[in-house]
């Protein structure tokens, strides 16, 4: 009998691993403006795609392809109740809101903006594709 439980345990394991890796885009809709290393992109849909190799997540603007940005991906937290995919944004004390990070299924960005040490921003985050 315990080799069979141990067998179910792996096999849920895998079943959930392999869920979260078959995830590869993620169509999202930005509600407002935001900016990423000094270039401003719109509000609209983008889509979130984790490359075959589950090493780039790429930001594409769904009516604009040719507004499209890439960055290397690294392991990130990823349970049963997370979202699909999660965007942050800083938002700054102006209303401009600065790209923090993505992660899609098990993969993330690292940080993308450097937060200004003495100045106030809070953070807007946006969730989907459960």
């Amino acid at each position: 009998m315990r080799p069979m439980t141990r067998m179910f345990v792996f096999a849920a394991a895998l079943a959930s691993t392999s869920a979260a890796f078959a995830l590869s885009k993620v169509t999202v809709n930005v509600p407002f403006n935001f900016e990423s290393h000094g270039k401003t992109y719109q509000a609209g849909q983008y889509d979130v795609r984790l490359d075959a190799s589950q090493n780039v997540i790429t930001l594409t603007n769904h009516l604009k392809p040719s507004q499209s940005v890439m960055w290397s991906a690294s392991p990130a937290d990823f349970g049963p109740n997370s979202p699909a995919v999660s965007i942050k944004f800083d938002d700054a004390a102006d209303g401009t809101h600065e790209l923090r990070t993505i992660r899609i299924a098990t993969r993330t960005t690292p940080v993308l903006d450097v937060r200004e040490r003495h100045a106030a921003q809070r953070e807007v985050s946006i969730t989907g594709g459960r």
